[in-house]
């Protein structure tokens, strides 16, 4: 059985969370009781496809990530610039050859990873993704939008009240850069994801999410 390479993007310096930005990185935020982290670190390890787990980081965190016992590499910074960029910094510095799950460290979802690797692998498309619902321009704008009907990709201004989200799923080997060209290209393949989902970017997402964990915790979710 393929196995895939997990990467958690904890690299983010984080500028719209005002003052806390100053004192703390968004991956290490708390939601209700632990960083917002180890939502999608516990989300790569749950997978029974993921056999090599690694933490994409800068210099200020690399230390507290290392306590995870799991590897980490420092980013350069005038080389990564987001996730795809990033993707193909680790590519260069670990010389993988694995197809990878990519996840960022400041996003809470309960995606089921295993059955988007096995849809990866019967649908057999260069890049996977989800979409997920939303009526928040503003937080669409944020997070880019997908016009399912024609196919296009647009960052800041919404095109639809389709969200992309990941995690993502990527083949290793694309013969070019990876890109946010990838959503609309002919050869990726996308999922309509209804679950749960928090982008740990703003004050009031803070607050959302820590509500929900605690209801969960609880037991009321």
């Amino acid at each position: 059985m393929e196995k895939f390479l997990g990467v958690l993007f904890c690299g983010g310096r984080g500028v719209r969370l005002g003052e806390i930005s100053k004192y703390i990185s968004k991956p290490l935020i708390p939601v209700y009781d632990k960083p917002v982290f180890k939502f999608g670190l516990e989300l790569l390890k749950n997978s029974n496809h993921i056999d090599e787990i690694l933490i994409l980081t800068n210099e200020d965190n690399d230390r507290f990530f290392k306590n995870e016992n799991i590897r980490t590499i420092v980013q350069d910074d005038n080389k990564v610039s987001g996730i795809f960029s990033g993707w193909e910094y680790v590519k260069e510095v670990t010389k993988t050859k694995k197809n990878a799950v990519l996840y960022p460290g400041d996003n809470i979802c309960d995606a089921d990873i295993d059955s988007m690797i096995m849809h990866f692998k019967t649908a057999n498309p260069e890049f996977l993704f989800s979409l997920i619902k939303l009526m928040d321009t503003e937080k669409l704008s944020e997070m880019g939008s997908f016009d399912i009907t024609r196919k296009i990709y647009s960052y800041r201004n919404p095109v639809s009240e389709m969200g992309v989200i990941a995690p993502y799923i990527i083949k290793n080997d694309l013969g070019k850069k990876a890109s946010s060209e990838l959503f609309s290209s002919d050869k990726s393949d996308y999922l309509i994801y209804n679950g749960n989902w928090y982008d740990i970017g703003d004050i009031d997402s803070i607050l959302n999410a820590s509500i929900w964990r605690q209801k969960t915790l609880a037991g009321k979710t």
